[in-house]
Order: structure tokens, then C-alpha cells, then sequence
């Protein structure tokens, strides 16, 4: 397969699951706002700048806001094209994506995410504002069908294990940074006392944690005690039975790079393959416990630059051109990487950008 067609079937399927979560969390965010109104201030800043904070570039935010609130952080993660990582912007390159390679997947692929795009260009922001939980349902669904017909259509070549490869890196990524925000405004504070208001209010903001990742139902039915944040973590980090899971998703990304490399759980054939199966490892024998005695956020920190390596040792090794071999320790000084806060932005796009 040629690495340019590798490549923008990679990037083509990664941006529509960025763009797809990003959605999910703001429907989340907005159903939050129905069921907190009578026992919290939900218009205050802090309440809206944990969005920006997950999208990974909390200072692009403030060259262009002055406050953080419900219209401009919504302008902002679904209409700015200035931030690489908005809806618009995810929809639009993985657009372009498709149609530098329109020959290599399906009508019915092009058709879906070509429609998904005119759909965002013919809306307003008021419009959004007026109807957010129809919009936000809507670009969901655009994007099951998109992973619909793609499951249902693409062969099961190298094309499809990209597409994998893509989807999987991007939604484990999302999970941590999700998870990494959410659980530090959510930690109990020493020394305070339990406030029945207080609790009442963490439940209803775990149980958004788990819907942005629509894992609630998943989950109440292998937890049937109440909403518990060591629960929530277990499964939400380290579950092999939930698709948006981390564990999951590194496993299943783990599996299409095999595929395509030959390598195998006791052999591995390059950097890309040593690096993720040492993650994959690493999450099926972490506890709970494990992640608390490291320290959660250093335990998420580390799976996002462990995510963000791989990465870039997908890039040297399938996409791109002309590179010599580079030792690992010189990738920083070899990449045109242009990375936001942990690697939202990728290796790749600074160059289609250019073209």
C-alpha cells in the first residue's frame, strides 16, 4: 500500500473520532447543565474551562475569548477553524483525507463524510445554541453510520488495520485526557467533611464521566453498587470488554499494527510494535491500587506520551517520505511535529495543511 493512501485512510478515520467526541462531551456538558441547575452555579467559568483543558490547548482558547461560558467555548470546539481540533475543523480534514484518496474507499464512505461536512457548514452558532442536543446527536450519528459502512464495506486489507490504527490511538487518547481532568476537579479534598449537597453533586458529574463515553449503562451492569470513582476507573482505564475503554482500545490498535507488521506477542518486528505492546502490557497487569500509588495523573500522563511515541513511530515508519533512519532519541529534532498539549495535533498535519 502506498503511504500517502496508509496515511489519509489513518488520519481520515482519526479526525472523524475526534470530532465525534468532542461532541459527546459537549452534549454531556449540556445535559450536566439540566441536572446540576438546582444545586450548583453551572455558569461559572471553572465549569467550562475543563472542556477546553481535555481538547489539549487551553492557551489558543484565550488568544481568541475573553471568558469561558457556554457560547464561546461552543464556538470555539465546533466552528473555530483556528483550532486544528474543532468539529469543523476535525469533519474538514478528515474530508480532505478522503478525497485525496476518494479512489481507495468506498461511494457510500465518501458520501457519509461529505454529507456530515455540508451539514456543519450549513449551521450557525445560534442555531446550535437554540438546539444543542439535536446537533450534537446528530454528528454521533454521522459518524456510526460513517463507522458503520466502513465496517461493512472496506476489505479487510492493510487500508482497513490504518482506519483501526487511527480510530482506536485517537479514542485512547480522548479517554485519558477525559479521565485526567475530570477525576482531579472530582477529588475528595482533605480535611472536608461530606456534604450530602457536595456528593449528590459528584455523582451526577461521575455518571457524565461515564456518559461521555457512553459507558454508563456498560458499566451498570458489571458494577451494580453505586457510582464508585475506583469503579469508574477500573473500567474506564483498564476494562477489556468495554470498546472505549483504554485497555480496549490499545489492544485493539495493538492487533491491526500485528496485522500489518507480522509481529506477534513474542516477537516484534519494529519500534511501533515494542512501544504499544509495552504499553498493552503494562495496563493488563495495573491495578487500581497500581495507578493510585504512582499517582493518577502522572499514570494518565504517561499513557498520552506513550500514545503520542507510538505515534510517531507509525509516522517514521509507514508515512513518511524520504526520511533516513533515525535512533529514537532524535525523533523530537527529525518530526515536523506540531503537537498541542500532549499530541492533539498530529505529525502529518502541518504538511496536508501546507499542500
Amino acid at each position: 500500500m502506498l503511504s500517502r493512501v496508509a496515511e489519509s485512510l489513518f488520519w481520515m478515520s482519526r479526525y472523524v473520532e475526534r470530532a465525534e467526541n468532542t461532541a459527546r462531551f459537549l452534549e454531556v456538558n449540556f445535559n450536566l447543565l439540566l441536572d446540576l441547575n438546582d444545586i450548583a452555579i453551572v455558569d461559572h467559568p471553572n465549569y467550562w474551562n475543563p472542556l477546553i483543558r481535555v481538547s489539549g490547548d487551553p492557551d489558543n482558547f484565550v488568544e481568541h475569548y475573553t471568558e469561558y461560558n457556554a457560547h464561546t467555548v461552543t464556538d470555539y470546539l465546533v466552528f473555530n477553524r483556528q483550532n486544528s481540533n474543532s468539529i469543523n475543523s476535525s469533519i474538514g480534514m478528515a474530508r480532505e483525507n478522503a478525497r485525496s484518496i476518494i479512489d481507495s474507499i468506498s461511494s457510500e464512505m465518501w458520501e457519509q463524510i461529505n454529507n456530515l461536512y455540508h451539514f456543519l457548514q450549513s449551521m450557525t452558532p445560534q442555531q446550535v445554541h437554540n438546539d444543542p442536543f439535536t446537533f450534537y446527536k446528530e454528528i454521533k450519528n454521522a459518524s456510526h453510520l460513517f463507522q458503520g459502512i466502513t465496517d461493512n464495506i472496506f476489505s479487510r486489507t492493510e487500508g482497513w488495520d490504518f482506519i483501526q490504527i487511527g480510530k482506536y490511538l485517537e479514542r485512547a487518547d480522548n479517554a485519558a485526557r477525559l479521565i485526567d481532568v475530570k477525576y482531579h476537579m472530582l477529588m475528595p479534598k482533605n480535611g472536608i467533611e461530606h456534604d450530602p449537597v457536595l456528593d449528590s453533586f459528584d455523582t451526577i458529574q461521575w455518571m457524565a464521566v461515564l456518559k461521555s463515553c457512553s459507558a454508563l449503562e456498560a458499566f451498570r451492569k458489571v458494577f451494580l453498587s453505586k457510582i464508585d470513582p475506583e469503579n469508574i476507573l477500573g473500567f474506564l482505564v483498564l476494562d477489556r470488554t468495554f470498546p472505549r475503554s483504554i485497555a480496549f482500545s490499545v489492544c485493539a490498535a495493538q492487533e491491526a499494527l500485528w496485522r500489518i507488521s507480522g509481529s506477534s506477542r513474542h516477537r516484534y518486528a519494529n519500534n511501533a510494535d515494542r512501544l504499544i505492546g509495552k504499553m498493552e502490557a503494562e495496563l493488563s497487569y495495573t491495578t487500581v491500587d497500581d495507578m493510585y500509588r504512582k499517582g493518577l495523573h502522572d499514570f494518565l500522563v504517561d499513557i498520552e506520551h506513550g500514545l503520542i511515541r507510538i505515534g510517531e513511530q507509525i509516522h517514521l515508519l509507514y508515512f513518511a517520505y524520504h526520511t533516513p533512519k533515525i535512533e529514537p532519541h532524535d525523533i523530537s529534532e527529525a518530526l515536523p511535529f506540531t503537537g498541542i498539549a500532549g499530541g492533539r495535533a498530529n505529525w502529518s498535519q502541518s504538511q496536508q495543511q501546507q499542500q
